[in-house]
């Protein structure tokens, strides 16, 4: 009986005995899972991150994200961004005043040479802004051009354009007086306009503090060897000397008899340099044909002529470049504005120079 009891006592102990190895081993075991699996709360990162990078996902995020990086509306934010860092010899003459769209034909021609005239001090601005690199030439229009009283007319006339001039200093290079004022042959207003014009670009510069352009007459007025000998004077006393280049009348392109009027600044040039004149930069202020191109000439005939003579005044060095006659977009002067035809806008803003290596 005692026997008995100790048996079972015995078995009971080892029965105990496995319960307790048992609970041991798997507490054992549930404690070993986490440190084998790396089941703590930053293992888990990777494993979120995984689930996120899985295909379920990428085909939520490509459609919402391709049309945004896509070329195709990044391509042509705007036609013709500002500024225009392209320079040339090839420019355009802008006779409005600003405002509306006229900076966009200006834009999409990118001149190299701009004329402005009476322009609003806001917009000459914004030219400046977009053509930090361009020649700008200002004018102020003036009804009558009177030179009966040469020295005074001078002086006034350089008080009138200083009025403008003053607050444009650093957007517009240099100023204009008078424009065609003489005729040919007019030895006595070829004087007038001399001393005029000495007057006007002494005050002007040395008062002012503005550049002043000499010159400025119609094509073929005045002869060449006539400019060294009649405005000597005004043309050394001016900082620039303009020209204005036309085609002979009835002409349909600007390379007819060219020397003699389009290159006639060669001629210009020429004799100033014989006759020892001292004389600044020139400027062909004015470009075309003589009554317009419309009805005269296609626009790519046009078009081609401008590009032509812009290679020819790279050949001189002396040149800063042509401003066309001109852009206008207001009805004026119709016969010669280039504001909405795209084929001669196209083709300055493409022009590339031939220059020598």
């Amino acid at each position: 009986m005692i026997l008995s009891k100790n048996k079972w006592l015995f078995i009971g102990a080892l029965a105990i005995g496995a319960i307790l190895i048992l609970a041991v081993g798997v507490g054992t075991v549930r404690l070993q899972i986490p440190r084998q699996k790396g089941l703590t709360p930053r293992l888990y990162i990777p494993y979120i991150s995984l689930t996120k990078a899985t295909p379920t996902a990428a085909p939520q995020v490509t459609p919402q994200t391709m049309p945004e990086v896509s070329p195709l509306p990044t391509a042509t934010p705007t036609p013709n961004p500002c500024p225009v860092e392209k320079t040339t010899k090839l420019g355009i003459g802008v006779y409005n005043r600003g405002g509306g769209h006229i900076l966009s034909p200006i834009l999409q021609a990118k001149p190299g040479v701009i004329f402005l005239m009476d322009p609003d001090p806001g917009f000459a601005r914004d030219v400046r802004r977009c053509f930090p690199k361009a020649f700008i030439v200002g004018r102020r229009f003036m009804s009558s051009q009177p030179l009966d009283n040469p020295q005074l007319r001078g002086e006034q006339v350089a008080d009138y354009v200083a009025e403008l001039a003053v607050p444009l200093k650093g957007v517009i290079n240099a100023w204009v007086s008078y424009n065609e004022v003489v005729g040919s042959s007019d030895f006595a207003a070829y004087q007038a306009y001399n001393t005029f014009q000495v007057v006007f670009a002494q005050k002007l510069q040395g008062v002012y503090g503005v550049d002043a352009v000499a010159g400025n007459d119609g094509v073929g007025v005045v002869a060449p060897d006539d400019y060294a000998k009649y405005f000597a004077e005004a043309i050394a006393a001016s900082k620039y000397f303009g020209v204005h280049a036309y085609a002979p009348q009835g002409a349909n392109t600007m390379r007819q008899d060219a020397e003699h009027y389009v290159l006639r600044y060669r001629a210009i040039y020429n004799s100033l340099y014989r006759a020892g004149i001292q004389h600044g930069p020139f400027i062909l202020t004015e470009s075309g044909l003589w009554n317009g191109w419309r009805g005269v000439t296609s626009e790519n005939s046009m078009a081609k002529d401008f590009l032509w003579l812009a290679d020819e005044t790279e050949k001189d060095d002396y040149v800063i470049g042509q401003a066309i006659f001109g852009l206008f977009a207001n009805k004026e002067w119709q016969d010669f504005d280039v504001a909405d035809s795209s084929a001669i806008l196209d083709a300055l803003g493409g022009y590339l120079p031939r220059r020598s290596p």
